[in-house]
């Protein structure tokens, strides 16, 4: 190169890189220069499933209904899948939901999102509000960056839901209106909701698919009752256990209230503890039943 042509020499730096952010020059750099990419505070797999049920027993229609349902081709790739299990106080909603759900973990990589909605408490139920706050915390969101207004959560709770396959449990609903700032607006995701109310709102204009559930059968309840006691009292004969079955309306909540007492008194006859039952009744608590 002629010695007259060196101030025309010019250097081109490159950059290849994906991302967002500004570019600076320098004019001299030393060492080289590396640049890190800093993952996204969304970039979190919640587990927030309570534990499975314990002497969990039968179901197994409603167990192969949900896994059917969980399985089949959406109507609509813009909307959640949504099941809404319902049934009388105690009739094992919230066991079945946590059941199912605990054996389909493979089907949600991306995580499950649960929350007692304490629709039938008798303080106040959850609001949606608090229910965003608590799930854009558990996808990763900084508590700084959790918008105030309703609206701003649900979109930002939406956004962060798209296209992930995530399994969402809503327990213990009163209300549609309860729910719905809660459905993700993708059908990779599934919403399973317990209630005692039939939510027609949401069966009629989100599509819900509406599982009811009934009290044991009579073998199952004993089968449930064994299931407590059996470590504990081997002695109670089948006519004893079918009155206390009974007694119990065979609820599963109810049957294992009966059998925990049964269980701490391994010494005392069945027909004594049946005799007892009765008084104890009213101490019975569903809210969080199986």
């Amino acid at each position: 190169m002629p010695i007259d042509d060196r101030d025309e020499v010019r250097h081109v730096n490159r950059l290849d890189a994906t991302g967002a952010g500004d570019v600076v020059q320098a004019r001299d750099v030393h060492g080289g220069v590396h640049i890190h990419r800093v993952e996204a505070p969304f970039a979190v797999t919640p587990s927030q499933l309570p534990g499975d049920v314990r002497g969990f027993v039968n179901r197994r229609s409603e167990l192969s209904a949900l896994t059917n349902l969980a399985g089949e081709q959406p109507d609509d790739p813009h909307a959640a899948a949504v099941t809404v299990i319902t049934g009388t106080a105690g009739v094992g909603k919230t066991s079945l939901a946590l059941h199912w759900a605990h054996r389909a973990l493979d089907r949600f990589p991306d995580g499950q999102l649960y929350v007692n909605l304490r629709g039938y408490d008798p303080g106040q139920p959850a609001v949606p509000e608090e229910i965003l706050d608590r799930f854009l915390r558990g996808l990763g969101v900084p508590a700084t960056a959790i918008p105030v207004h309703l609206d701003e959560r649900t979109s930002l709770y939406r956004s962060l839901m798209a296209g992930r396959r995530m399994l969402v449990v809503l327990d213990n609903a009163a209300t549609a209106a309860q729910i719905r700032p809660l459905l993700p607006g993708t059908a990779a995701c599934l919403v399973l909701v317990t209630s005692r109310s039939h939510l027609s709102g949401l069966v009629a204009r989100d599509g819900a698919y509406r599982l009811g559930l009934d009290i044991l059968h009579e073998d199952d309840a004993i089968a449930l009752l064994g299931a407590v006691t059996a470590r504990y009292r081997g002695q109670d004969q089948r006519h004893e256990l079918v009155e206390l079955a009974r007694l119990c309306a065979r609820l599963p909540l109810a049957l294992r209230i009966a059998a925990e007492r049964a269980a701490s008194r391994p010494m005392m006859r069945l027909d004594e503890l049946i005799a007892d039952l009765p008084s104890s009744r009213d101490s019975r608590s569903p809210e969080r039943g199986p």
